[in-house]
């Protein structure tokens, strides 16, 4: 894996939260509607939790332009992909069979960019030697 690796890995990072908050923003009703369930209501801690992670999507935008600047972001970015995963498989068990499965997807795209940002900070660490 390469430097050029990573920074398309940081800039589909940030395409992913980005692109996908706007989606999620855009097709609530319908991704709610497929699932048989009613959009939060009212919607501020849902879109409170949309305007984080496409906060986050900001944050790997400037790892891609400066990887190194910014280890601390990536980092962050890490343990947050990883605790939103955490909550979320929680939250299916418990609530099984009333979360679609459907709904994983987002997870299984955080869990990815998780080893993905490990993976850099691993590469990192060694560069810096």
């Amino acid at each position: 894996m390469s430097e050029k690796f990573f920074k398309r890995v940081f800039f589909i990072g940030a395409l992913w939260n980005i692109l996908g908050g706007i989606f999620i923003i855009v097709f609530t009703d319908r991704i709610f509607n497929s699932a048989n369930l009613s959009p939060p209501h009212p919607p501020n801690y849902y879109q409170s939790w949309i305007a984080l992670f496409m906060t986050f999507g900001l944050g790997y935008y400037f790892a891609y332009k400066d990887m190194y600047a910014n280890k601390n972001i990536i980092l962050l970015g890490l343990i947050g992909k990883v605790a939103f995963a955490i909550v979320f498989i929680i939250n299916m068990i418990f609530y099984r069979g009333q979360i679609p499965t459907l709904f994983l997807i987002p997870v299984i795209g955080d869990l990815v960019f998780a080893v993905l940002f490990g993976l850099f900070l691993r590469f990192a660490k060694e560069r810096s030697k």
